[in-house]
This record gives C-alpha cells, sequence and structure tokens, in this order.
C-alpha cells in the first residue's frame, strides 16, 4: 500500500484510504484517512501542522466530490496523535467533525489530563477538549448490544461485541457501518494506554502504537500496564487470524505484512513479560536520563577515541616492520569514521536541545540509538586480540548500563563484603605490573601466535611509567559492602587520568570510621585544575551505582578525590 496516494481498502467494496506515513519519531504519528459514500473517517491527526494542511486538502476533495459526515477517531490520546485537532478545529473545514475516542482517552481529553496525554513529558500545550462519541464504553460492555447517537441530525449507529478468545481473556469491539456492505470493527487493546484501539477495515488492521509498546523509553509512561499489554497482544494475534488480515498500519511506520506483524507481536508478548518494576518514564526522569546520556556519549567518546588511536598506532608501526597485511587487517576492526560520524550526529543533536530546539525525552531516544550503534561496533569486531581487555570491558558496561536505565530498570549492582584495603593492593598489582613479556614474541610457536603477540607488544601502553603510586593503608581491618567489579573499573579510571594529568605521585590512602569507609586519591600536580572536574557528574552517578559517594577537591595544586562506602560491620 502506497503512501500520500488514494486507494482501495482490499477486503472492502467502496472504502479507500490515503495513508499519511512519516518517519518514526515522537513529535507526530501517521494518519490514514478512510472515505465511503457514508462516511469520511480521519484516523490519528498528527502533530505537524504541515501534515493536518496536507489531510485538510484531502477531504476538501473528497467533500466536494460528495458531502457526508466526518468523523476523527483516535487510537489512543498521546498527544502526538492529535493536536493538531487543537488548531483544525478552528477551521471551517474541521468544523464539524465529530470526535469519537475510547471512554478512558475521552475523559483525559476533556478534564486536559496532561499525564494521560503525555503532553507534559513531550512538553506540549493543551486545553480541555470535548469528545463527541465515546467508544467501548463500560455500560456498551456491559449490554453488548446496538445503540443509535444522534449526532446534530446525523446518526451514529454502532453494535458492541464480545469475543472469548482464551479461558481468562475477552476481546471487546463496536462494529460501525462504514458504507454500503463495509464496516468499521473497534477492538479495544489497552496496554500502550488504557485506551488504546486498534481499528479494522476490510482486511487492513491500524493498530496504533502496539508495535512499540514495550519499546526502552516508551514502556514505563503514565497509563502504560505490563498485564494489559500482554493481553492486547495475544487479542491482536487472534483478530490476525480470525479476520483474515493482509496488512496492517501502525501509528509510526510503514505498513507491514500480517505474517510479520505475527512474528513481531510473538517477540514482543515475550520480551513485555520480562518488563517488571519498571521506573515511571516522567518529565523528571526525562530530564536527569538526558543529563547522564550526554555525560555517558562524552566518556563513550574518550573512550572510543583511545581505542581507535591505539589501533591506528599499532596499523603504522606493524606497515613500518613491512608486515602490511596484518595491518590492513586491522584497519578493518572499527570502522572510525562511521564512529565519528555517530559522535558528530549526536553532538549536533545536543545543540539543538540546548537551544530549545529538541526535548529532553528526544535526547533520551537519541542516546538510545547511538548507545546501540557503539555497542554493535564494539561487538562485532574481534578488538580482544589486540587491546587490552580492561578497557574493551570499560566500554562495555557502560553501554551496557544506559540500556538498563533506557528500558526502565536500574543497572545490576552487586553488593559484597570487600576488604578494602587488599582490593586496592590488587588493582595497583594489576596496573604496575600489566606488562607485555617479550618472551610471548620470542616463544611464539606459530606465525599466527607471532603476529598476536607482536601486535599486543605494539599496543601495550604503560600510563603509570614514571608514576610514583603510594598506597597508604588505614590500620586495621577495612571492610565495605561494595560493587567491587564496578569499583576497579572507576578506580583504575581516576588513577589512569590522575597519570594523564602528569602527576608523577599519586597516594592512595584507606580510612575506617564507625558508618563509613573512605577511599582518598591525591596528586601532585603544578597544574590548576582538577583531572575529574569535567567528569565530576559522571563519576558520581558511577560510583553510586558501586555503593560510593564522591567528593572531589584542589588544595594548593593537590587534586583530591574522596570515596566513601558503607563500612561492614560484622554483627554480635
Amino acid at each position: 500500500m502506497e503512501p500520500m496516494i488514494s486507494q482501495s481498502v482490499p477486503g472492502t467494496r467502496n472504502v479507500t484510504i490515503y495513508p499519511y506515513l512519516r518517519k518514526i519519531d515522537l513529535m507526530s504519528s501517521n494518519s490514514y484517512l478512510l472515505s465511503s459514500p457514508s462516511q469520511i473517517a480521519l484516523i490519528d491527526p498528527g502533530g505537524m501542522e504541515s501534515q493536518i494542511n496536507r489531510l485538510e486538502e484531502e477531504i476538501q476533495i473528497l467533500q466536494d466530490e460528495l458531502s457526508r459526515p466526518l468523523v476523527v477517531y483516535l487510537t489512543h490520546v498521546h498527544i502526538d496523535h492529535w493536536q493538531q485537532l487543537l488548531e483544525c478545529k478552528k477551521s471551517s473545514l474541521l468544523a464539524k467533525a465529530f470526535l469519537a475516542v475510547q471512554e478512558k482517552g475521552a475523559q483525559a481529553l476533556e478534564t486536559n489530563d496532561p499525564r494521560m496525554t503525555l503532553s507534559m513529558l513531550l512538553d506540549r500545550s493543551m486545553s480541555a477538549f470535548p469528545v463527541d462519541i465515546r467508544l467501548l464504553t463500560d455500560q456498551d460492555k456491559a449490554i453488548l448490544c446496538g445503540n443509535s447517537l444522534d449526532l446534530m441530525g446525523w446518526r451514529f449507529d454502532y453494535v458492541t461485541k464480545s469475543w472469548r478468545i482464551a479461558e481468562d481473556i475477552v476481546l471487546y469491539g463496536q462494529i460501525v457501518p462504514f458504507g454500503r456492505e463495509d464496516h468499521l470493527e473497534i477492538y479495544h487493546t489497552p496496554g500502550h494506554s488504557p485506551d488504546s484501539v486498534c481499528i479494522r477495515i476490510g482486511s487492513l488492521l491500524l493498530v496504533g502504537d502496539i508495535f512499540f509498546a514495550s519499546n526502552p523509553g516508551m514502556a514505563g509512561a503514565y497509563g502504560w500496564n505490563r498485564d494489559d499489554l500482554m493481553q492486547s497482544i495475544l487479542k491482536i494475534l487472534w483478530i490476525l487470524e480470525n479476520e483474515k488480515i493482509l496488512l496492517c498500519g501502525g501509528g509510526h511506520g510503514k505498513f507491514i505484512d500480517a505474517q510479520t506483524a505475527r512474528k513481531t507481536l510473538q517477540v514482543m508478548y515475550s520480551d513485555a513479560a520480562s518488563l517488571k518494576d519498571l521506573q515511571e518514564i516522567t518529565p523528571l526522569w526525562a530530564r536527569r536520563i538526558s543529563d547522564y546520556a550526554q555525560d555517558l556519549i562524552s566518556e563513550m567518546e574518550r573512550i572510543f577515541t583511545i581505542i581507535a588511536g591505539r589501533l591506528t598506532y599499532i596499523s603504522h608501526v606493524l606497515e613500518k616492520l613491512e608486515e602490511e597485511a596484518q595491518a590492513k587487517e586491522l584497519d578493518c576492526l572499527m570502522d572510525i569514521q562511521y564512529m565519528d560520524e555517530l559522535l558528530v550526529d549526536f553532538h549536533c543533536f545536543a545543540r539543538e536541545l540546548k537551544a530549545g530546539k529538541k526535548i529532553d525525552w528526544e535526547m533520551v531516544h537519541k542516546t538510545g540509538q547511538v548507545v546501540g550503534r557503539l555497542d554493535k561496533l564494539l561487538a562485532k569486531r574481534k578488538l580482544e586480540s589486540v587491546l587490552d581487555q580492561s578497557l574493551l570491558d570499560r566500554a562495555s558496561r557502560l553501554l551496557s548500563d544506559y540500556a538498563a536505565i533506557y528500558r526502565g530498570f536500574r543497572p545490576p549492582y552487586i553488593v559484597s563484603r570487600v576488604d578494602v584495603n587488599r582490593f586496592v593492593e590488587l588493582v595497583l598489582e594489576k596496573l604496575l605490573h600489566n606488562v607485555h613479556k617479550e618472551e610471548a614474541i620470542m616463544q611464539a610457536e606459530s606465525a599466527e601466535d607471532f603476529l598476536q603477540a607482536l601486535r599486543h607488544r605494539i599496543a601495550q601502553v604503560n600510563i603509570f611509567d614514571g608514576v610514583n603510586l603510594v598506597f597508604l593503608p588505614g590500620s586495621g581491618e577495612a571492610f565495605a559492602r561494595m560493587d567491587q567489579e564496578r569499583f576497579a573499573e572507576i578506580l583504575i579510571d581516576m588513577l589512569e587520568r590522575f597519570a594523564g594529568a602528569r602527576m608523577r605521585v599519586i597516594e592512595i590512602a584507606t580510612a575506617l570510621n564507625d558508618e563509613w569507609l573512605m577511599v582518598r586519591i591525591t596528586g601532585r600536580s603544578e597544574c590548576s585544575c582538577h583531572p575529574l572536574s569535567r567528569s565530576k557528574r559522571f563519576f558520581e552517578r558511577n560510583l553510586a551505582l558501586s555503593g560510593g559517594l564522591l567528593q572531589i577537591s584542589l588544595e594548593a595544586n593537590r587534586p583530591s578525590v574522596e570515596i566513601e562506602f558503607a563500612a561492614f560491620r560484622e554483627e554480635g
């Protein structure tokens, strides 16, 4: 089915459709304009002025051909599906249009509910809006009979029906005459929102936002309900099977065939089953995650730049050693140009956010896309055969943390009882003795082993060469509650940054009081800036995930970091 063209609806006698399809975004939905000899139906007018202007032109053509009632149906009341009604209801063309909305959505529109409509999350203004036709009301479901509404002299007829599709699942629908032998069937399919409906005409099913209902950054929005969603997925699968559906049109994106829709919904059902205890998506959540997202990408840019730089250096040295084939193979391990394009695009988006042209919720979704692509860039390549595994692990953890937060979960947090003095000793030992042995090259038993050992040797960067790392453990046992894997990565990162700031002496001290254990890092520097000042907020969040609290200070060119953990005391 082609967009922006009027065409016949398969499975009908006299119904045409004009699909207005958009790229997927948060600002506006798809729209579908249906026409028959007895009625025009505009499904989801959308949220963009250019969109409604085009639809009005098509409606005017239809009305000029044959004057008939116009009904606007909403698949749900999220404001990106209907905001243009606030303006178009004032125009002469749509002033007499009737609005049909499921009962719960109708209540939200008439009471100007900013949560149910997501207008607050999308940073859009709205006002109370009257609804002419309440679809699938509780009373309709209880009575299950025909009814007729008098709308300024026009009769809007419908019949409410139910289908028991499983022992504990009942599908409710309403049948609305739509021409001689054609009719609309409107089904209540809550989950994405309490008022969500699907609309069938012939062998076409318009499903609203069901395909996006379990997506990260959407699941958890106000009105979202996991159990309702899982039941609605089963209901739609039943409709696809029993109503001979050929095509599905979503609230966003292109048409998909029924077979693809079935597969998508089956995967969604399993995905939705795992979505328990999600954080609610609110404007405060969006602002907090948006800030975190920008800090995260800055850190990822730093790590990926280090990775790209080391790969380039290794390739250069291999070429000098006349290992051209190995150098070319190394050049293919990461698409550096693609990485740069991703990051440049992100920074452009961030500038638009700062200028007020984008909103925090959009930044959350944008970062989700970038993180997914960076993860593929990292995971697809065999970088572990060349680079330090700890650097790759650090990048992978940061990406997976955002994926969890974006999904609506708290990242995994494994607390254990840790001897902090021994822990710091092990970290320092790893840093000071993580030097590639030359013997690995000389003792290689094959050409492949030789080249791998050579690559590792070239890649070896000892950032602590010439740095005096001094450990000053506190007296007595020092046990704390922490996620030691996370904190090991954070501690190594901090020490690397201190060393990178040309501090030749770095002291790590521990101290214990009744309730808290402190790890203090102090450097001696001729520079007046702190090596963590630009990343303070990022480290605060990451330390919180490992169980720690952060404070940084700079006194007399002695930058320091204090990290506190809850002390672990044996009971009794």
